[in-house]
């Protein structure tokens, strides 16, 4: 479904991914981890075009895509729930879920609605309240409704867990679960490896801009290096025991 080749993005004369290449087939969920400053929210706005690609193409459904515009992107399928939710806290529930739902027909918002809905009951319930005034995990709920509402065929997020309850994530990463099960394709960035690993079909390990690592994440759950950097202080006493 996916097919990201040779990517290269800069920050002016900073260079913060080089030479990615990812693949991602349909119906999989696949985790990309990698330490804060790894370069892995770039790697997202360089696939949707919120900053230009340097070098490399991307493929999406057997189109080449690297050029087009982020609206385009989001028409053909693609969809970003960025870092830090970012809903519009000035608008109720039931607006910002229209704001994913712009470039929609009104059968398919209608359709997304009662889809979004029964994902998120608490959304419907709340659907007259302002934003900016539900809990961190209530608006990464919105945040990723507002996405369902584009009708998207491969949603991307960026780092979901942040900022969240553990037993917040665990709901989070659940109803990602009940998305895949349903047929959508993810693709998430986390700094919270184990959680990531424990959901995701395959992961890839982000440093310094680079790939470092990929395979199923039950081999990468198992791998030392990964234990030792990513996955805990208990893991890395056990392995430098």
């Amino acid at each position: 479904m996916l097919r990201i080749s040779s990517l290269s993005v800069y920050y002016g004369a900073v260079r913060a991914l080089s030479n990615i290449s990812i693949h991602i087939k349909k119906g999989e969920f696949v985790c990309l981890i990698g330490s804060n400053g790894a370069g892995k929210t770039s790697l997202l706005n360089g696939l949707m075009g919120i900053v230009p690609a340097d070098a490399g193409e991307v493929v999406f459904d057997n189109n080449d895509i690297s050029g087009l515009p982020t609206k385009k992107k989001v028409k053909l399928g693609l969809c970003l729930v960025p870092e830090g939710r970012r809903v519009f806290p000035d608008m109720d529930v039931y607006e910002n879920l229209e704001m994913g739902a712009y470039l929609q027909s009104l059968k398919t918002k209608k359709r997304q609605l009662e889809f979004v809905f029964d994902l998120f009951p608490v959304l419907e319930e709340r659907s007259k309240q302002l934003a900016g005034m539900l809990s961190g995990g209530e608006q990464q709920m919105l945040a990723i409704g507002r996405a369902l509402m584009s009708n998207p065929k491969l949603l991307l997020m960026d780092e979901p867990s942040m900022g969240l309850a553990p037993i917040i994530v665990k709901d989070v990463y659940s109803k990602l679960t009940q998305l895949k099960e349903r047929g959508l394709t993810i693709f998430l960035v986390e700094q919270n490896a184990s959680i990531a690993l424990k959901y995701a079909d395959r992961g890839y390990v982000l440093e310094n801009g680079k790939i470092v690592l990929q395979g199923n994440t039950s081999q990468l759950i198992d791998d030392n290096e990964i234990k030792r950097a990513y996955l805990g202080k208990e893991y890395k006493e056990k392995w430098e025991r």
